[in-house]
C-alpha cells in the first residue's frame, strides 16, 4: 500500500468518518487522487459512504467515508503477571469477543504454550488481519523481542518471529505502559498534552512516556522503568525482582501490598479488598494507603525533575481510593 493511501486510512481511523473535500484539505492530496482511491476502497470493502445526519443542515448532506464494520478485526492480547488477556475488535474500537487464560504459578515455557493455545482459538474464529501484543518488562517493540519478563523468567524471546511462523499473521509487540500512554493520548487524558508520563502502579511500577506527541522508548527500551528507582537506602531495605534493594516498586506494587497486610495482619486479601476496606475508612487499611503517598510522590518528583512533562497520568487500582487519599496526595 502506497504512503497517500495509508494517510487517507490512519486520518479517517484516527479522526473519525471525513468528506472526500475534508481528505484532501487536511493531507493536502487532489481531490481526483483521494477520489481514485476512495473508489479503490470501497471497491475492496474497505470503506463505506455514510451520510452526514446533523440537525438542522441546510442543503444536500455530506458523504462522509468510514470503515466497514466487517472489515478487518484485530486480535489484541494483554500478558500480565497472573493472566493472559484477550480480545477480538474491528477498526470502530468495538469489542467483538473477550476470553482470558489463568497463568498463576505456570513455568515460562508454559505460558507461551497458553498464548498460543488463546491465539489458536481466536482465529479459529475469525479472519485476524493482525496480532497487536502488550506486555510486561522490557520489550524491543522495533524487533518484537521480549528483552525481560520477571514474572516469565523470559530473556530475549523471540515473541514476534515465534507467533508470526506460526501463524502467518503481522504482530505487533509491546510494553503494557507504553500501550496505556498511547491510548491516553489518542482518546484519553494526555489528548491535551504534547509532553506527558503515565504513571502506572500495578504489579509492577512504570511509566510510559510521550515527548512531542510520541512514545519514548530509549534507545534499549528501558526508558519508563521507574519502578526500580532508589528508594529505601537502609539495610534492610527489601529485595527487588531486580536483585537490587529499596526499589520504589518494592513499597508500591500491588502484591507488595498485600504481602504487608499479610506480614502485619496475618490475613490473606486480595488488593480490591484492601482498598475497599480503606475507602470504608477502617483505620488500618486507611493509614496502609495513605503511607503510600511518600513513595508515589517520591517517582513523580523523579520523573518531574527528569523529564519536565505538562502532565503526569496516575493509573492503576490506586485510582480506586476515594478523596481522602487524592487530598493527601495534593497535600504532600
Amino acid at each position: 500500500m502506497n504512503l497517500n493511501k495509508k494517510k487517507i486510512l490512519t486520518t479517517i481511523y484516527e479522526n473519525g468518518p471525513k468528506s472526500r473535500k475534508e481528505l484532501s484539505d487536511i493531507l493536502g492530496i487532489s481531490k481526483t487522487i483521494i477520489g481514485r482511491y476512495i473508489k479503490q476502497f470501497i471497491e475492496e470493502n474497505i470503506l463505506i459512504e455514510e451520510k452526514e445526519t446533523l440537525k438542522g443542515l441546510v442543503g444536500k448532506p455530506q458523504i462522509k467515508l468510514n470503515f466497514k464494520k466487517d472489515f478487518g478485526r484485530v486480535l489484541g492480547i494483554h500478558l500480565s503477571d497472573k493472566e493472559i488477556r484477550g480480545g477480538v475488535g474491528n477498526p470502530l474500537g468495538e469489542l467483538l469477543e473477550f476470553d482470558s487464560i489463568n497463568l498463576e504459578k505456570l513455568s515460562g515455557e508454559l505460558v507461551l504454550e497458553k498464548l498460543l493455545k488463546l491465539i489458536k482459538k481466536f482465529i479459529t474464529n475469525y479472519k485476524i488481519e493482525v496480532i497487536a501484543l502488550g506486555m510486561n518488562g522490557v520489550v524491543d517493540s522495533k524487533n518484537g523481542v521480549s528483552i525481560l519478563s520477571v514474572y516469565y523468567n523470559w530473556k530475549n524471546i523471540q515473541l514476534k518471529k515465534i507467533l508470526e511462523t506460526e501463524f502467518n499473521i503481522p504482530v505487533i509487540l509491546e510494553n503494557g505502559t507504553n500501550l496505556m500512554a498511547l491510548r491516553e493520548k489518542r482518546n484519553g487524558l494526555g489528548k491535551k498534552f504534547k509532553n506527558f508520563i503515565v504513571f502506572n502502579i500495578d504489579e509492577g511500577v512504570g511509566a510510559g512516556i510521550i515527548v512531542e506527541e510520541k512514545l519514548y522508548s530509549g534507545t534499549k527500551f528501558e526508558a519508563g522503568e521507574i519502578g526500580h528507582a532508589p528508594y529505601d537506602y537502609s539495610e534492610d531495605a527489601p529485595i527487588c525482582s531486580c536483585g537490587n534493594k529499596g526499589c520504589l516498586e518494592t513499597y508500591l506494587a500491588n502484591w507488595r501490598v498485600v504481602e504487608r497486610v499479610y506480614k502485619e495482619k496475618g490475613m490473606v486479601l486480595v488488593y480490591e479488598e484492601i482498598i475497599h476496606r480503606a475507602n470504608k475508612g477502617e483505620t488500618y487499611f486507611y493509614k496502609l494507603i495513605l503511607s503510600l503517598v511518600k513513595a508515589i510522590s517520591h517517582g513523580i518528583l523523579w520523573t518531574e525533575y527528569l523529564l519536565n512533562p505538562e502532565g503526569i497520568i496516575i493509573t492503576g487500582k490506586i485510582t480506586e481510593c476515594k478523596d481522602f487519599f487524592g487530598k493527601r496526595f495534593k497535600e504532600y
